[in-house]
């Protein structure tokens, strides 16, 4: 007659083959997640076979992590941890009085962890299905597993004698173990919150993290207001070619003024509106671009107040549509701005020319689209996460420095 609390042979052999399952299927997870999350060029999956079934867009989701942690390794602790209790009897008579013993009753704890994880792996699933609209089909051979598991080891009744099993041998492992349990918790929570800050086990995830703080900015709150941005006496020197109705422009924007406070560069603005009304090396003007000559006039004229860099992140915000519009914004703004001499530099020749000097400066580099930048004379076309902003200012500076 088997104990309500012990295993029978074939629940342990079933539960065994079971974890064994698991294991391999989220090893093979683990490689999925590698090289969706790690390399640039890889072969897609097995299981990546359409839009819906697609191991390797799921893997990619911020979805495919708990706590900075891949899911695929929380699975390979639970079974790991369902390995030990299916061979702690003889951990046991191994090691005897030692933090093993409190494990008194593990086909409890068993059959409570494989109902938990079951449990989240549905919330998961219903994500999958509900949310990201695709489906991974080895997570879903990995939930029916947990699932399997936790029926395999259950006692009598629907979990509720296990389950109180495990909360009172937890309670009372955790009072004998008071100091030590202290220790690994707060070493535990302390590596979760690192992994989910840094998410340094998805360098990619990561990038689109630190991307999304520019691409969701409803404002820019590195904003300045003069027209120095920088600074002056930096060895680095970014040359920004933008236009103001150019959305990635506005997003490098904000990345530029957010690396100018580690006061390692000094960056200058130069204007190239994809408008052919004031620049003929463009072939025609792109739609949603008919104003960007008129943009580029209102920033520098701005310049001539020492206000250039406020007028500039007013146009990339909220891309006022009429001359009464923007004076409103720039009133708001605090600029102190004289408007009348404002409005009269807009339309002066001088600023003409000055838009013309501008646009020539593109030639050099046969410039046709934006945003474009130039680190002490080096050209990158296009725009760039965050971070590789921040290597190749690093890379000049270090060659500034040699």
């Amino acid at each position: 007659m088997e104990n309500n609390f012990k295993f029978s042979k074939i629940r342990w052999t079933i539960i065994f083959l079971l974890v064994l399952i698991g294991i391999g299927l989220c090893i093979e997870l683990s490689l999925i997640f590698y090289k969706t999350n790690f390399l640039d060029v890889y072969v897609p999956s097995f299981c990546t076979v359409s839009e819906l079934i697609d191991c390797d867009g799921v893997s990619k989701t911020t979805y495919s992590l708990s706590f900075g942690v891949p899911n695929s390794l929380w699975g390979l602790i639970l079974y790991s941890v369902i390995l030990m209790l299916l061979f702690v009897d003889r951990i046991q008579a191994r090691f005897k009085n030692t933090i093993f013993d409190v494990f008194e009753n593990p086909r409890s704890y068993i059959a409570t962890l494989g109902l938990l994880s079951f449990a989240i792996s549905m919330v998961l699933a219903f994500i999958s299905i509900f949310k990201i609209n695709k489906i991974c089909v080895l997570c879903f051979c990995t939930y029916f597993v947990d699932l399997f598991i936790a029926f395999a080891a259950k006692g009598k009744g629907f979990f509720i004698d296990d389950i109180k099993t495990t909360i009172i041998d937890f309670i009372k492992g955790a009072k004998k173990y008071f100091v030590l349990f202290l220790v690994v918790l707060i070493s535990f929570v302390s590596a979760l919150v690192y992994l989910n800050s840094s998410l340094i086990l998805s360098p990619k995830l990561k990038k689109e993290k630190e991307m999304r703080e520019f691409f969701e900015a409803k404002t820019n709150k590195y904003a300045i207001k003069g027209n120095v941005l920088g600074n002056e006496n930096a060895s680095v020197i970014i040359d920004v070619y933008s236009d103001y109705n150019c959305p990635f422009c506005r997003v490098l924007n904000i990345m530029l003024h957010k690396i100018a406070r580690e006061d390692k560069v000094l960056i200058n603005d130069i204007n190239f509106p994809l408008d052919t009304s004031c620049n003929n090396q463009i072939g025609t003007t792109l739609g949603g671009h008919e104003n960007s000559c008129l943009y580029a006039k209102y920033v520098l004229a701005a310049k001539k107040q020492g206000k250039s860099w406020g007028v500039s992140n007013i146009l990339f915000d909220y891309h006022p549509q009429s001359e009464e519009e923007l004076i409103e914004y720039i009133k708001k703004a605090h600029l102190g701005i004289d408007i009348n001499r404002f409005l009269s530099d807009v339309n002066s020749p001088k600023i003409a020319q000055e838009l013309a000097d501008d646009i020539s400066k593109a030639a050099t580099y046969n410039l046709n689209g934006t945003p474009a930048i130039v680190i002490n004379g080096v050209f990158y076309m296009g725009g760039m996460p965050y971070d590789e902003l921040v290597e190749r200012v690093n890379l000049a500076l270090k060659r500034e420095n040699n």
